[in-house]
């Protein structure tokens, strides 16, 4: 870390902690909700519950810390939190459960945006990479340690309880530190289906990356429960998975900037398909062995948490170089958010109505739809990509004013008109679709003959 970094060593010991609450919270509700004996289409509706106050938290949360400040707005938001958390152990209505859930996303939502604006302002433009690689860092330790701590046995209580004090920690660095509460950008708007025209492929692979990591978290647990695996096995199901995606971060970015990003998102799909298709195997041969299921949770683990990232550099890639791309990186960021609102409730409604082969199934079949798109997909020549940034996909989105690749130069604002003519230059430039992935990967770019030129026109 920089210098110019040094400072921000007190928030990051905020998002260790918020993160660690957070790990903890949205792993364990499916196994409480299961020992409550409450189905699994209704877990699903709890869990998408907490994704609502996400939503609410765009929506709402700047107006509260515009009116009170970072400082004031952190420590509110964060005593909120608690309260709703340790209100769960005083009724068992679901109901009660589902109101408190959506306060529980509404202010953790907000406790990210406001870290994440501290980071995006006060960070100069040099240090804003490494900044981002250790928030990175930071996420996949606090997450898995989150996750460890359900290896304890421990009870209902004492994972409301835990939660509450993990996310009020979080609280004092904040509260002690000197620095100055950055202005909030401003909130912009993008037509998803604009953005869809721009670059399909990058908004339904952040989509889909948001449907099945957070099918994963929150109802991976209830599908284990359901195969009679005790706690402690399904927290080393999680944390498996959490190892290989932090494991796989880096030689996917060096991957992707050497043979595009479709191939990687591709790559990544179909690692998640074969993950998926091995648990449906092990399901029709009877193979009860725990350790079978974590192979098949390595495999999650390689292929879905770099999906989102993945999806972030196909649409850099297919934007001006000079031109600012924060507007597309939240309406990334919001098809992410969206995919995750509908993960829980689409399979806990699959998971009751297919049975125990419904939740392998879930995945398989996305994976495949992603990679079958991905395939589809024009591939961009080498000297028009980005740079690829690994970026944490449970993020606010501020994130997207802390991507480095804002700052290379002087950038001229987001224009759709421009994007959408500069994308449709790629594709006369680009090869056919569906091209083969030798194609893509060919280290210099190919000459078209004009066979090929007059059919793309």
């Amino acid at each position: 870390m920089t210098k110019q970094s040094n400072k921000f060593y007190s928030l990051f010991f905020s998002v260790f902690f918020l993160f660690a609450g957070f790990g903890l919270f949205l792993n364990s509700a499916g196994v409480e909700l299961s020992k409550m004996g409450v189905n699994n289409t209704a877990i699903g509706a709890l869990n998408a519950a907490f994704f609502v106050g996400a939503v609410f938290s765009a929506i709402a949360a700047h107006r509260v810390v515009s009116g009170v400040g970072h400082i004031r707005g952190f420590s509110v938001f964060g005593a909120v939190f608690a309260m709703a958390a340790l209100g769960h152990m005083m009724t068992d209505n679901l109901w009660a459960w589902g109101i408190l859930r959506v306060v529980l996303g509404f202010c953790y939502y907000s406790l990210l945006m406001i870290v994440e604006s501290w980071f995006a302002e006060q960070s100069a433009a040099t240090a804003r990479a490494r900044v981002l690689a250790f928030y990175n860092v930071v996420y996949y330790v606090a997450f898995t340690g989150g996750i460890a701590l359900l290896t304890l046995n421990l009870s209902s209580h004492d994972i409301f309880t835990l939660a509450a004090i993990l996310v009020m920690a979080a609280m004092l660095p904040v509260g002690l530190t000197r620095m100055r509460g950055p202005d909030l950008p401003p909130r912009q708007r993008i037509s998803l289906p604009r953005l869809f025209s721009i670059t399909p492929l990058a908004l339904v692979a952040s989509f889909i990356s948001g449907l099945l990591v957070n099918g994963f978290f929150t109802m991976s647990s209830v599908f284990l429960l359901s195969q009679r695996f005790d706690v402690k096995q399904i927290s080393f199901f999680l944390m498996v998975a959490m190892v290989g995606g932090f494991a796989v971060q880096l030689p996917v970015a060096k991957l992707s900037d050497k043979f595009g990003r479709r191939a990687a998102i591709l790559g990544s799909a179909l690692v998640s398909f074969t993950g998926a298709c091995i648990g449906l195997l092990l399901m029709l041969l009877g193979f009860e062995e725990i350790w079978l299921h974590y192979t098949v949770a390595g495999f999650f683990g390689f292929g879905l948490f770099t999906l989102y990232a993945l999806s972030v550099a196909r649409a850099n890639d297919q934007l001006p170089n000079d031109m600012n791309t924060v507007e597309v990186s939240r309406g990334l960021l919001f098809s992410y958010g969206i995919g995750s609102l509908l993960a829980p409730l689409s399979l806990g409604f699959v998971m009751d109505y297919t049975g125990s082969f419904g939740f392998y199934a879930f995945f398989a079949l996305f994976a495949f739809l992603l990679a079958l798109m991905a395939w589809k997909q024009k591939r961009v020549p080498v000297e028009q990509r980005s740079v690829h940034v690994n970026m944490p996909a449970a993020a606010s989105q501020v994130m997207a004013d802390l991507d480095p690749r804002n700052d290379s130069g002087v950038v001229r604002p987001f224009d759709e008109v421009v994007a959408q003519a500069y994308v449709n230059e790629l594709n006369r430039g680009s090869g056919k679709d569906g091209s083969t992935l030798e194609d893509e990967t060919s280290p210099q770019e190919p000459q078209q003959p004009d066979e090929e030129h007059k059919e793309s026109a």
